[in-house]
């Protein structure tokens, strides 16, 4: 049972770390939609501030520092330099504005896209599929189409049989032990071969 090959892990996601890949991205999903929404004040005044301060830049004054201005009487008698006023706010101020900025537009970005992963392995698991496996399914299910017949996943036990499998549900109690708490219990099976009839059967009573 193997789902992909992830460039970002160096490693392969399949079988025994499937469910902590799932786990991975839905709380960094959770995770950058929290930083989101609740830095978006942060954000606004942020952005704002760099916006007043390209407009404090502009309106900023200074004198080319040429003969001209000697000519033109722009600069006093006796000055052959004109010296630009400081800025009204420090390179700090504005690193840390930017760096607001940027995080902000980093984890909404982030969570959009990890967002759309995480729905999408959540379907495949709600079927009872990998990513693999569904490519299969689906040339098995044009195949046999043509002979007029159709094709049933045969690792598909119903959505809660298939969430129960995936996270190692085996009673009541491990959708707290194993669910909400950390846990490092090894997943149903080898990922070789499945016994399909005790599968088949609902691993706790819901």
């Amino acid at each position: 049972k193997m789902d992909h090959h992830c460039p970002w892990l160096n490693n392969c996601v399949g079988h025994f770390n499937h469910r902590y890949f799932f786990s991975f991205c839905l709380f960094m999903t959770l995770g950058c939609v929290y930083c989101s929404i609740s830095c978006r004040n942060m954000f606004l005044d942020a952005y704002n501030s760099l916006e007043r301060f390209k407009h404090l830049d502009s309106e900023k004054p200074g004198i080319p520092v040429t003969g001209m201005g000697l000519l033109l009487g722009l600069l006093p008698s006796g000055q052959t330099n004109f010296q630009t006023p400081a800025p009204p706010y420090t390179f700090k101020e504005k690193m840390f504005h930017k760096s607001i900025v940027y995080m902000w537009v980093l984890t909404s970005t982030a969570g959009v896209a990890l967002g759309a992963l995480t729905v999408w392995h959540a379907v495949l698991i709600s079927r009872g599929e990998t990513s693999i496996e569904r490519h299969i399914n689906k040339k098995e299910a044009v195949r046999l189409a043509q002979w007029g017949k159709l094709y049933k996943n045969p690792f598909n036990y119903s959505k809660l049989n298939n969430w129960k499998i995936f996270l190692g549900v085996e009673k009541k109690s491990h959708w707290v032990t194993r669910v909400l708490l950390p846990s490092g219990h090894p997943p149903h099976g080898d990922g070789l071969t499945w016994d399909v009839f005790p599968v088949k059967r609902d691993l706790i009573a819901v």
